[in-house]
């Protein structure tokens, strides 16, 4: 019998000097802005070290409240003399990508942190912050990373299917469902799995409501930090009354 293997998520800020993040701290307060965190966030992506070594280069996912702040973002990009450029842009969020060749020694986008895989990376307001994931409750080095929350995959990945959503989803989605003109009907779709066309309903809800939430926080970066914080506040008010 296979034993499943609880992993655990860490999200933590980096304590050192990121220019990037820095570019994204000076946009907020030019917009006379107290810094929450979640104004303005960039994920990192396909990020990697150019050809000579000399310089870090990669795109990132920006998402922002107001438009002004994404203006701000770019013109501290280049004050700091960080060439980007926009390749995709829709409403909230833009595509940018960049070459950044004043890396710090203990840059956690490109240095390995021993017992964690970073699985996101954001620049944010607060500074550089990372998602870990670990097999264990390990210990990050309390001189390179600050720990905002930490906790149990499933519970703070709360957008994670349970197999039999995946299961149900799977099939509706291979029996085009999904499809337009649709390949099958609710109703059949109950009939084939032997459940009720209501149960069907409210497992596909739930389902739906999870990929959805994953795609906006992936694909608006901001709402994760937003999670995040609020998770944070929750935490600390939790320790205020114990």
């Amino acid at each position: 019998m296979c034993m499943r293997v609880s992993f655990q998520v860490t999200y933590a800020l980096y304590r050192g000097e990121c220019l990037l993040s820095g570019a994204f701290k000076d946009a907020v307060k030019h917009q006379a802005l107290e810094p929450r965190g979640d104004e303005l966030v960039g994920r990192f992506f396909g990020v990697r070290m150019s050809r000579d070594g000399r310089a870090l280069e990669g795109c990132l996912r920006v998402s922002y409240k107001q438009r002004g702040l994404l203006v701000m973002l770019l013109e501290e990009l280049r004050r700091r003399k960080i060439p980007s450029r926009v390749v995709y842009k829709s409403k909230g969020n833009v595509v940018l990508q960049f070459k950044h060749s004043r890396v710090c020694s203990f840059c956690p986008l490109i240095h390995a942190t021993e017992g964690f895989v970073p699985k996101t990376m954001l620049a944010t307001p607060l500074g550089l912050l990372l998602e870990f994931v670990s097999q264990r409750k390990h210990h990050l080095d309390s001189n390179l990373f600050e720990v905002l929350v930490s906790g149990r995959a499933d519970e703070m990945m709360d957008y994670m299917l349970t197999p039999r959503e995946q299961e149900i989803l799977h099939y509706a989605y291979s029996r085009g469902y999904f499809s337009q003109p649709r390949g099958a009907t609710l109703n059949q779709i109950a009939a084939e799995l032997g459940m009720s066309k209501s149960a069907l309903s409210e497992v596909l809800r739930s389902a739906i409501g999870k990929v959805v939430t994953a795609y906006m926080r992936h694909d608006l970066p901001h709402l994760i930090v937003a999670r995040i914080l609020e998770r944070r506040c929750a935490t600390v008010k939790t320790d205020d009354k114990e």
